[in-house]
């Protein structure tokens, strides 16, 4: 059964690169069991926090809009429809955001801000500017403006809210990372581990979830952990699935 995790919040913190400990756990599961990240980063800002050896596991970024398995991406674009509705409300409302393409992005905001730091650290794609962005397949806009939400979900956007981060992150209608796994082509049973509002389809669809800190409540099949439980609660499965193994 694989085990999906997410990554800021759940198995990296602070947006640090994933430590070593984390790593050590997570590589000896993946000795027993297929290992899959799911996080709301886009691929290209995935790599940089993850261990090398991880580069080539399935992937799935921006919150199910990019996928990559076997080095290969795919990716979910806004309609046309839900790109004139974004960019008007950036112009309208003169928001700050990041807008990603199925590679490149632009970015208008304060470059002291925590996304910003994290931004392709690696200088693996192009800084370009709205116009220049042959598609969009994922945006974070710098507000909480309730007309401004109920504007992009009138045109079917997808809105996720981050902890308490004034900022909102948008995808395409009916992409989530539970589409995302379906893209995947992988049609088994899984485990997820993640923490926030953006895993909740994955929660829903999942054989059992481990939800980090207490920003969600009332999912079934689930059991809550602190940050300091992840580690040992996955050398914990590591452990329940050998024993299985050792049984046949």
């Amino acid at each position: 059964m694989p085990i999906v995790f997410d990554l800021d919040g759940t198995t990296i913190f602070e947006g640090k690169k994933m430590t070593e400990e984390m790593t050590n756990a997570i590589s000896d599961l993946n000795k027993v069991e297929d290992v899959i990240f799911a996080s709301a980063r886009p691929i290209r800002d995935m790599l940089p926090v993850l261990p090398t050896p991880f580069h080539s596991f399935d992937l799935i970024g921006g919150n199910g809009a990019f996928t990559r398995k076997d080095d290969k991406l795919r990716t979910t674009c806004f309609s046309d429809k839900e790109v004139a509705t974004i960019m008007d409300v950036i112009t309208k409302y003169q928001l700050d955001y990041l807008v990603d393409s199925d590679w490149n992005y632009s970015y208008k905001g304060d470059t002291s801000h925590p996304l910003y730091q994290g931004l392709d650290p690696l200088n693996l794609a192009k800084s370009v500017t709205l116009n220049e962005l042959t598609s969009v397949v994922k945006s974070v806009l710098f507000t909480t403006d309730k007309h401004i939400i109920k504007t992009l979900e009138s045109v079917g956007i997808n809105v996720h809210f981050h902890g308490n981060e004034e900022l909102i992150d948008i995808s395409p209608r009916n992409v989530s990372k539970w589409t995302g796994y379906q893209h995947l082509g992988i049609n088994q049973p899984f485990i997820m581990f993640g923490n926030d509002a953006n895993d909740l389809p994955m929660f829903h669809a999942a054989t059992k979830s481990f939800i980090v800190g207490d920003l969600i409540k009332d999912v079934p099949n689930a059991t809550w952990i602190s940050k300091e439980e992840v580690i040992p609660t996955i050398h914990s499965l590591k452990t329940s699935y050998t024993k299985v193994a050792e049984t046949f």
